[in-house]
């Protein structure tokens, strides 16, 4: 997990410091996309992580709509957690929200053992041009 995070970094300041002047804000039609910030019980780490994996594989098993879904434990503290989620519309991100799995082990099994969250909507820079349709 780490090299995939590595290498897209590189990737992202490759591609910002070669196209500074090509960046553009989210428009219409983009993808949805959230950040999701939370610190765990620290006596239920383990316990949390293991909910967290059975969302992500549900949720990418289940749902066309969701194109990414990254569970990513801080480094220095694994209670502190972020989760990258990006969907191909709001409606996807809603299908994702009103699933009965994530209900079963979000709302009702993982939001005990959370202490703190924070969601945070972004958006993804387009880099006009930059690799259009090709592959990465």
């Amino acid at each position: 997990m780490q090299k995939q995070f590595f290498l897209f970094c590189v990737l992202f300041l490759t591609l910002f410091s070669a196209y500074p002047h090509t960046l553009q804000a989210q428009n219409a039609g983009e993808p949805y996309v959230i950040l999701v910030e939370f610190t765990l019980d620290e006596s239920r780490v383990d316990e949390a992580i293991g909910l967290l994996s059975d969302v992500q594989l549900q949720t990418l098993e289940n749902e066309e709509g969701c194109l990414v879904y990254d569970v990513l434990l801080n480094e220095e503290d694994p209670a502190h957690v972020f989760i990258y989620e990006s969907y191909e519309s709001e409606a996807a991100y809603k299908v994702h929200s009103s699933a009965s799995y994530f209900k079963e082990i979000v709302l009702k099994k993982l939001k005990p053992l959370i202490k703190s969250q924070k969601i945070t909507k972004v958006f993804p820079l387009n880099f006009e041009g930059a690799l259009g349709d090709a592959e990465i």
